[in-house]
């Protein structure tokens, strides 16, 4: 590694201060291990002090190219790395030594979980059988991810993949490791079509969606879609938060934009498809329980979504356009009377205000009517009415933002 670096004009003695601008010192092996106090050179200064300077005298292109080159140097160190934990295995060192597996034994001295642990050693084994790849990998030219893919390439075909070889190992020093993927997939369907068909099969097999509620009433969601859902998910979740469409106070995490765009996909679901029906026939809602001085904010407590409590913003934007079965509540919470379920915005009205109006009517928003929910300027539990002068279509984000306080609803 010295070598190399000293043919790339880097200087490795770390107390050259006289150093040419475009060298970088490496940081002191003790500084690996960290400590209550941080490490302090001869100088006085931190090791992190003491690169960053070095970091700040290098010209743009200087710190360019450097960087590259230790990128290269990182994807050289994980090729030499798997060539020796599969020098460890040929020795049988973990078992003679340590009464351990490779895999344990890099679980306990690397820190890996088991599945890095295992990863590796199925790359090192394939490694031995790949010869212009690993000789491309210890350049740095093939990152580790691309020596994975091909090493289960290899276990999937080893005879078709022993001839091509030499082609995988000079792709695979240009290719991204997506386009990477792409090209190992079309050579496993030359080489063998029905397994190639049965895998895609199986993969479509193992779809799957979990939902659960946590013990703090958070919703949790997992599961793996075949990549056909998975592009038609991916699709209308980014249509759904494209940037372009929501102004510049917008301090949502993109995270946060796609859990809401998640949220308004189904809710626009439940309020188009006349078809949606539980079990016993009735559409599909959501039980809100709240009292009525909670609503109007005449006692502070919270209300609660199945149990789990909410801020009481959120009701109040769900019921300016819901349907609700009103439950009074006496002093102790024991309901009194149940009514018939009615709808706060009847069908009719909501066509009337779409015929008004052609998108949300927050000054400067424009996202589609289809998006929106219909916001009582005057909040029915303050006694507004459900009539057309009351009424107005505001998109998801800025119905919340309306219900918090943040600026008054816009005029229609």
């Amino acid at each position: 590694m010295s070598n190399r670096n000293s043919a790339n004009g880097w200087a490795m003695d770390s107390n050259d201060d006289d150093a040419p601008v475009g060298d970088l010192p490496p940081l002191p092996s003790e500084s690996v291990v960290p400590s209550d106090r941080p490490q302090v050179s001869d100088q006085g200064r931190s090791n992190v002090e003491a690169f960053q300077e070095r970091l700040d005298r290098l010209a743009d292109d200087v710190l360019e190219k450097s960087t590259i080159e230790l990128g290269r140097a990182i994807n050289a160190s994980h090729a030499q790395f798997a060539l020796q934990v599969r020098e460890l295995e040929r020795r049988n060192i973990p078992e003679l030594d340590h009464h351990l597996t490779t895999t344990g034994w890099l679980k306990r001295h690397c820190q890996m979980t088991a599945t890095e642990a295992s990863g590796t050693v199925k790359t090192a084994r394939a490694m031995v059988h790949m010869p212009t790849v690993t000789s491309n990998a210890l350049e740095g030219m093939v990152p580790p991810r691309s020596i994975q893919l091909l090493g289960q390439a290899r276990d999937r075909h080893p005879n078709p993949f022993f001839e091509h070889e030499p082609v995988f190992g000079d792709i695979a020093t240009y290719l991204s490791v997506r386009d990477l993927r792409r090209a190992i997939a079309h050579w496993e369907q030359q080489v063998d079509f029905p397994r190639a068909l049965g895998d895609v099969e199986h993969q479509e097999g193992l779809r799957s969606l979990y939902l659960a509620q946590m013990m703090d009433g958070m919703g949790d969601i997992r599961g793996s879609l075949s990549p056909e859902l998975y592009h038609i998910v991916k699709t209308v979740v980014d249509a759904k938060v494209n940037p372009t469409l929501f102004d510049s106070g917008d301090h949502r995490t993109p995270a946060q934009r796609r859990a809401d765009a998640l949220g308004d996909i189904c809710q626009f679901y439940l309020d188009h498809n006349r078809d949606a029906v539980t079990s016993g026939g009735e559409k599909p809602h959501v039980t809100v329980t709240v009292d009525y001085e909670v609503l109007s904010g005449q006692v502070r407590r919270l209300p609660e979504i199945d149990g789990s409590p909410v801020t009481p913003e959120t009701v109040r934007r769900i019921t300016c356009d819901a349907g609700i079965i009103p439950m009074v509540l006496g002093s102790d919470s024991e309901p009194l009377d149940v009514g018939r379920r009615t709808r706060t915005i009847p069908p009719a009205i909501r066509r009337a205000i779409e015929n008004q109006h052609s998108s949300c009517t927050w000054p400067g928003c424009d996202a589609p009517l289809s998006w929106c929910d219909i916001h009582h300027i005057i909040h029915w539990a303050d006694g507004g009415r459900t009539n057309l002068p009351n009424l107005t279509p505001l998109c998801r984000r800025h119905h919340t933002a309306t219900h918090k306080g943040e600026k008054p609803p816009p005029d229609t």
